[in-house]
């Protein structure tokens, strides 16, 4: 993993997108009762921070987090592991979306560059909320583009290059002791890993 200061700054990547509006979507759990939800929903830092540069393949070889060791940690939402408290950025390519009913939060599988359909993949999320609508419209506003219609599950044709910027998170409620590092019913079978970036609170589209 690299370590780097983040140059640009964030009101590049938070620009207001006036094009599209969000999508309308009523999660069927409310956000206090979400899990996790604290986590899922960090505000982006005040300054820029010390970023972690990760790519997909290292983000699939990570271990799980060091507290599933510990009673509750499906629930606990406070940090599991000291890299739950880092901000990172990951660019790869974009297979598939979802939108989750039970939180509205748009769910990205990405692999790496150049990856086939079927190789492995991540997922990071851009939750519902005023703190993330411009990554939530800026996707939107890609696949438009892209003549992608977004539907509860969007699987693409094409890959779309996508970079993000937000925190590391390990998605503990899906975690299995069968399969530690996939765990159970946690996105599509191309996803390799619980870790996310979670929230995703800035999102570019490379042209290279």
């Amino acid at each position: 993993m690299v370590r780097l200061t983040l140059i640009l700054a964030f009101s590049f990547y938070l620009a207001p997108i006036s094009t599209l509006a969000d999508i309308t979507c009523t999660a069927t759990t409310p956000l206090a009762a979400q899990n996790r939800t604290r986590m899922k929903h960090r505000i982006p830092p005040a300054t820029n921070p010390g970023v972690t540069l990760l790519t997909v393949e290292q983000v699939v070889t990570l271990p799980p987090a060091t507290g599933v060791t510990q009673a509750g940690f499906r629930t606990k939402d406070s940090p599991l592991d000291t890299q739950e408290s880092q901000v990172a950025t990951v660019k790869g390519d974009l297979w598939r979306v979802n939108v989750e009913a039970n939180d509205c939060d748009f769910h990205l599988e990405i692999s790496r560059v150049g990856a086939s359909s079927a190789d492995d993949r991540i997922i990071v999320e851009i939750p519902q909320g005023p703190r993330y609508v411009a990554a939530r419209n800026a996707l939107l506003q890609t696949l438009a583009a892209h003549g992608v219609k977004l539907n509860a599950q969007t699987p693409l044709s094409a890959p779309i290059h996508v970079q993000v910027l937000g925190f590391a998170f390990y998605d503990a409620w899906h975690f299995s002791k069968n399969d530690p590092q996939r765990g159970r019913a946690h996105g599509s079978a191309q996803v390799g890993s619980l870790w996310e970036i979670h929230p995703v609170f800035a999102i570019i589209f490379p042209q290279n």
